[in-house]
């Protein structure tokens, strides 16, 4: 296990939900779902160290916790802003060797960025911003990705490739992926279990292909 959670308490002031039991295995993608405003992004939150929990344990390899919403420096360009993954790999100079520039070069190939590695990326789009900053999680070559709502700004075509890339990565590079996410048919297509924000303080867990007849997808009907 790359990560795993036990009777695990999180929120700021009050638990959002019973206490929970999470594992996330290598090579695993775990599609995270709810209603608006439910804790998934708390739970991400709490799940890569920002927020401390309310109670329980959370033990993890390395990880990365992708966010979209960030502004990046004005003059930074893409290249520039994926070579912050190397950050923690470099000396006091802050150096690249040949093996990052390679890493990096990699993690622009597979987003489809190389040829926009010059650009500046408050230039890009909301989608394309998106996919730099994935890149620049994958760059630091972490063992455990948490991402939240990675295709909120895609089209049909990049969401596709993004959860296509996304189990590639975890499937060929042994990573375990969280991903928060309101497009159930990426979550059930692509990904191998469903971790779901059912209501009433549940939050359970079942594999892709059998979640909807277990009733995870049910606080979707109205």
């Amino acid at each position: 296990m790359l990560l795993k959670a036990e009777k695990l308490e999180f929120g700021y002031k009050e638990p959002l939900c019973r206490p929970l039991d999470f594992s996330l295995a290598s090579g695993e993608v775990v599609a995270l779902i709810g209603a608006n405003g439910c804790g998934k992004s708390s739970l991400l939150k709490t799940l890569g160290g920002l927020v401390p929990p309310l109670g329980g344990k959370v033990w993890a390899s390395s990880v990365s916790l992708v966010r979209m919403g960030l502004t990046p420096p004005e003059t930074m360009t893409v290249e520039e802003f994926v070579s912050l993954g190397r950050s923690p790999y470099s000396n006091f100079l802050d150096g690249r060797t040949h093996e990052d520039l390679l890493i990096i070069h990699e993690a622009l190939a597979m987003m489809d960025l190389v040829g926009m590695a010059r650009k500046k990326v408050v230039h890009l789009s909301d989608g394309e911003r998106s996919r730099v900053f994935l890149a620049e999680a994958i760059a630091q070559q972490a063992q455990v990705l948490l991402l939240d709502e990675p295709n909120a700004f895609l089209d049909i075509p990049r969401s596709h490739f993004l959860f296509r890339t996304l189990r590639k990565l975890a499937e060929e590079r042994g990573l375990g992926i969280l991903v928060s996410t309101h497009s159930l048919e990426y979550a059930e297509r692509y990904a191998h279990k469903i971790l779901s924000f059912t209501g009433l303080g549940n939050v359970e867990c079942a594999l892709a292909n059998e979640a909807r007849q277990k009733g995870l997808f049910d606080w979707t009907e109205i």
